[in-house]
């Protein structure tokens, strides 16, 4: 049954001007996704979740230790409406526990199943993905089915590239799959492949002791799917075709139209596409370009499908741009050019990457009305985009610029909304941060459970100076102790004169810390 009205989502579809010449032209247009729902922590889906474990002999030690207590955290995060499942997966896949109902009776099954872990052997992802996928098959009605895969290393048994294991995740769906990334030697690329096929997100985890705050969210994140399974459709009026869509999306001819698969839609964030079309119309043509519909299924099973209409006039003289559409436009390809870029990076090729990356930045300052760092999406993604570029040009060892690249792959652009909601749910930890010096000097900032500094408005601690990059670093509290994680920050972090990069740092009362250029002081209270 389709359902027009009350729909979890909104669609609008905007052309970059509201008027064309007749004749022939090209033309960019923006498809908007916006979800409609309460902050994620209020409003979730009950779960059924995978927890799948690298548990090869490179995550012996410490890293195991923590992936366990962070999987313990995660059973109490979850509640009874929900189940959770412990999949390990070294050269095979073992099941260490199915679907748990998250009470506490099932609380001690799934503690008891931890404690069975032990590291051994390689690295076969698909053999646990594939067992994974088995057990939420047989999840009860009503759970939304997803899977959280935690690696610290290269796939190399069973499936192991990037195309293989993104093939191999789509043909998972609609089971979500988020991924995590462990320190510097896993393969960000196939990670973050198999997120963007599952429609998850992917997470760079740098130490992790760190891990516990990741894990969690990525669990909880799938409950906040408004819509799922979402398809677009979009039918060209006559002498209108449409030359490419962004981000690449692979377009379906259906009845008189094309099609295209295009995930999922977060209660936390919005989704937007961009159109570019070529056109070859009459000067009495009066009206629609072409007719869109999203089609997509919340959690209730209920289909709901939400039609919109690109709609332009045909006159001679200027052309007024729509800056809303331009906006999402210049977002879409701007999200283009990072993966652009990131390919010439990959290849070698890191001046390519800042020069395609700097022109970019030149076309988002010069659209109509664009104001740097007011907070909006577009802006956001202008900084990030500068932040790569610093990235790419600065000389740094291959261990330094894989934490930079693999902290640029997770950056999430269109989970705008994300951290403004989280924030609104920690809890003050006892210690405050003392700027030092520039900008922050004389100004005092209450810590939280867990606080991000950087350069964005969007960060509990926004320092608007130069050398900090868009979310820098971030401070946690965790097992009454304060913590600092480098984001994978251009210009780095240290402690006491100590240099902190990959590796979490635990503080101290009085530490001196140097987030980019600028000094601060960790003051510590009574808890």
């Amino acid at each position: 049954m389709l359902l027009f009205m009350s729909a979890p989502f909104g669609v609008e579809a905007r052309c970059e001007r509201a008027s064309i010449s007749s004749g022939k032209s090209t033309l960019w247009a923006s498809i908007r996704i916006d979800p409609k729902g309460k902050a994620l922590e209020n409003d979730r889906a009950p779960l059924a979740v995978a927890l799948v474990l690298d548990i090869s002999g490179s995550m012996a030690g410490d890293p195991i230790a923590h992936v366990i207590a962070a999987s313990h955290i995660v059973s109490t995060l979850l509640d009874q409406r929900d189940q959770l499942a412990i999949v390990t997966f070294s050269n095979h896949a073992g099941v260490r526990c199915g679907l748990t109902t998250c009470n506490d009776d099932g609380r001690k099954l799934i503690a008891d199943a931890l404690r069975t872990i032990h590291t051994q052997g390689g690295t076969n992802m698909h053999a646990g993905m594939e067992a994974a996928a088995g057990i939420l098959a047989a999840a009860p009605a009503g759970l939304r089915k997803t899977m959280v895969v935690l690696s610290d290393g290269q796939p190399n048994v069973g499936l192991s590239s990037a195309e293989q294991l993104s093939q191999f995740t789509s043909s998972l769906r609609p089971i979500g799959v988020s991924t995590l990334g462990f320190g510097l030697h896993h393969d960000e690329n196939i990670l973050s492949a198999v997120a963007i096929a599952g429609s998850g997100r992917y997470a760079y985890i740098p130490d992790p002791m760190v891990a516990r705050v990741d894990l969690a969210r990525a669990a909880l994140a799938h409950g906040g799917v408004v819509a799922e399974s979402m398809q677009l459709e979009i039918k060209p009026a006559e002498g209108v075709e449409v030359l490419r869509i962004m981000p690449a999306a692979q377009l379906r001819v259906g009845g008189n139209g094309l099609k295209a698969t295009i995930g999922d839609v977060f209660v936390d964030e919005f989704r937007v596409f961009a159109l570019e079309l070529a056109l070859d119309v009459a000067s009495t043509f009066r009206g629609t370009l072409a007719e869109i519909s999203i089609e997509g299924r919340s959690p209730d099973g209920r289909t709901h499908k939400i039609p919109a209409k690109l709609v332009v006039d045909v006159h001679g003289g200027p052309h007024t741009i729509i800056r809303e559409a331009q906006r999402d436009i210049l977002f879409v390809r701007a999200m283009t050019s990072r993966m652009e870029a990131r390919a010439h990076a990959d290849r070698g090729a890191a001046p390519a990457a800042a020069s395609l990356l700097r022109e970019m930045i030149k076309a988002v300052d010069a659209s109509d009305g664009f104001v740097r760092n007011d907070g909006s999406p577009l802006a956001e993604m202008r900084e990030q985009l500068q932040d790569e570029v610093d990235n790419y040009e600065r000389k740094a060892s291959a261990a330094e610029q894989g934490h930079r690249y693999k902290g640029m792959a997770s950056y999430t652009p269109t989970a705008m909304g994300a951290q403004t909601r989280a924030r609104q749910a920690v809890s003050h930890a006892p210690g405050f941060l003392v700027g030092l010096s520039k900008v922050a000097q004389n100004r005092k900032w209450q810590l939280f459970t867990e606080t991000s500094i950087g350069r964005s408005p969007d960060n509990e601690i926004p320092i608007m100076e130069a050398s900090l990059s868009r979310r820098h670093c971030r401070i946690m509290y965790m097992n009454d102790r304060f913590v600092l994680s480098d984001l994978g920050s251009t210009n780095g972090c240290s402690v006491n004169g100590q240099p902190v990069w990959s590796q979490a740092w635990t503080l101290n009362d009085g530490d001196v810390l140097q987030i980019g250029d600028v000094e601060f002081r960790l003051e510590l209270t009574k808890p």
